[in-house]
């Protein structure tokens, strides 16, 4: 009945999920609500019974409750119950620190707010709003001046680090110049920033309660990157513009036994999944949740940690895969990833993989490279399955996902944990899409796929390796013609066949000719490189 369930209409499934199930399957109720805590978290396996996902998460953290009930009954206290977080005061890394251009304005968005990344005269990085009080245009389209200042190139108002306007070039007078600098309503709104492990934190609430609140915060950092006698990067940072919701991106990142078939020969083999088991070790709270991953082959675990945080930690391999996914407008996140591993705890291989393995390294040591060969197309795996699934999901109607996703066994209880966390301390989040018309149109995968506009645009080393191909690409075409030229120009003129002046020519126009054909694939790399699963045999 369930393997016939995708031809039917949404009528149809209703009807289909109203009638009885041939197989006894567990469903939620009071009963199940009271059993131990232990009994909750583990596996069944009676033939004749299935649990799914989302019961894992709603029985651990109905044993979750009952544990803080007891203990706030003992103190005297009583349960509040869920709490939304406040999204605007909360740290997000919205850039890579290397990658911004210090010497003009840099544009982002965040939470749907417009944002203008620069750097003052001091040398520290500011984030305002990005548009000027006068008559709103985007500062980012403007300039930073000589004395330090941001300057709106639509009128030159000009302004400090603290989002102060220090000068409206049409006031001459200069009391009337003061009393209009000194106006509230001639200030941007400046964000409260920090620059910690490479990255810009912003944090958009610009309200002096915000500014408090941001003070006493800390942002979710990598705690490994704070420990380097132990630990050292793997990889450099990397970031893309995922044309996706951070809802379904962060579904996707807290399921990890997708990479086996959606990263097939990428980061992982359809033939390696042979039952994954996702348990609970801390459910949902405000602050985040933890799983533990069994696939057999190794184990593993990943948190969440609000509000876009996520980490994997693989100790048989002595590493951790760290992933911000920052929410910046309706239908749309930036990843932000970094590979960790442990310095004495970081596997060593014989033979030929580890030959294979320290190729790797070296690999994952080279940002160009890395970003390239590895991590766009890992994402490119990702992109249009996405792009497309979360459209599907919102045509079914707001939470369409506790009808129409049927998740048996555990492999899912990661993706359960995330939606029960977002329903209970998230749903406020302003980006969140609630129907399908939220959402901007449906793309194309090669719109879908775009690593140009998505990630090379946004990295200076992946431009700078561009702009060297695209400089090559006519200089091997050039050279090639010449020595070919150089050929028939020796042939006509008497010189034997296998002589140097033709041999030697027409071999150096062949070899120009395959570095040209080269140098055009791997150009495609920075620009877009088509992904169908279907071809990856």
């Amino acid at each position: 009945m369930v393997l016939h369930q995708k031809a039917l209409t949404t009528h149809q499934r209703a009807s289909v999920a109203a009638k009885p199930c041939s197989t006894p399957c567990i469903t939620l109720g009071s009963s199940a609500r009271v059993r131990v805590a232990r009994r909750h978290l583990r596996t069944r396996t009676l033939a004749t019974e299935v649990i799914e996902a989302p019961q894992v998460i709603a029985e651990a953290e109905a044993a979750l409750e009952s544990s803080s009930s007891s203990t706030e009954a003992a103190a005297g206290a009583s349960s509040t119950g869920s709490k939304q977080i406040n999204w605007y005061q909360q740290w997000y890394p919205l850039a890579i620190i290397k990658d911004l251009d210090p010497r003009r304005p840099n544009s982002a968005r965040l939470l749907g707010i417009p944002v203008v990344m620069w750097r003052d005269g001091s040398g520290a990085w500011r984030a305002f709003e990005d548009r000027c009080p006068h008559r709103l245009a985007p500062l980012s389209e403007g300039r930073i001046d000589a004395n330090g200042t941001l300057m709106c190139s639509y009128h030159g108002w000009e302004f400090n680090g603290a989002g102060a306007c220090t000068r409206i070039p049409q006031i001459g007078d200069e009391r009337a110049h003061a009393t209009a600098c000194a106006s509230q309503r001639s200030c941007v709104a400046s964000y409260p920033v920090k620059e910690v492990q490479g990255l810009l934190w912003v944090w958009p609430d610009a309200s002096p309660e915000g500014a408090a609140a941001a003070a006493a915060a800390a942002p979710a950092l990598i705690a490994e990157l704070d420990q380097p006698d132990e630990w050292e990067p793997r990889t450099d940072w990397f970031m893309r513009e995922m044309p996706i919701s951070m809802e379904t991106v962060v579904e996707n990142v807290a399921d990890p036994c997708h990479a086996n078939f959606t990263h097939h020969k990428v980061q992982g083999a359809r033939s390696n999944e042979k039952g994954t088991d996702i348990k609970p070790l801390t459910p949902p709270t405000p602050a985040g949740f933890k799983m533990e991953q069994d696939s057999g082959r190794f184990r593993a675990s990943f948190e969440f940690v609000a509000p876009c945080f996520l980490k994997y930690t693989f100790p048989a391999f002595g590493r951790v895969m760290a992933v911000y996914v920052v929410p910046t407008a309706m239908g749309y996140s930036r990843m932000i990833t970094r590979f960790v591993k442990n310095k004495h705890n970081y596997p060593a291989r014989p033979g030929l993989m580890g030959v294979v393995l320290k190729f790797m390294e070296l690999l994952e040591g080279n940002r160009v490279l890395e970003h390239a060969l590895m991590r766009n197309k890992v994402l490119d795996g990702d992109n249009h399955v996405l792009h497309v699934q979360e459209r599907q999901l919102l045509a079914e109607g707001v939470n369409a996902w506790q009808k129409n996703y049927y998740m048996p066994g555990t492999s899912d209880t990661g993706v359960a944990a995330w939606r029960s966390w977002l329903t209970k301390f998230g749903a406020d989040m302003p980006l969140l899409p609630k129907t399908l018309q939220d959402l901007p149109p449906l793309m194309s995968r090669r719109d879908s796929l775009d690593r140009l506009s998505q990630h090379t645009q946004h990295c200076p080393d992946c431009q700078q390796a561009l702009n060297r191909i695209n400089l090559a690409l006519p200089a091997t075409w050039a050279a090639a013609a010449a020595a070919l030229l150089v050929a028939g120009v020796a042939a006509a003129t008497g010189a034997p066949l296998l002589s140097w002046g033709v041999a030697g020519a027409a071999a150096a126009a062949v070899l120009l000719a395959l570095a040209h054909r080269s140098l055009n694939k791997f150009r495609d790399l920075f620009i877009f490189t088509d992904y169908v699963h279907a071809d990856v045999a």
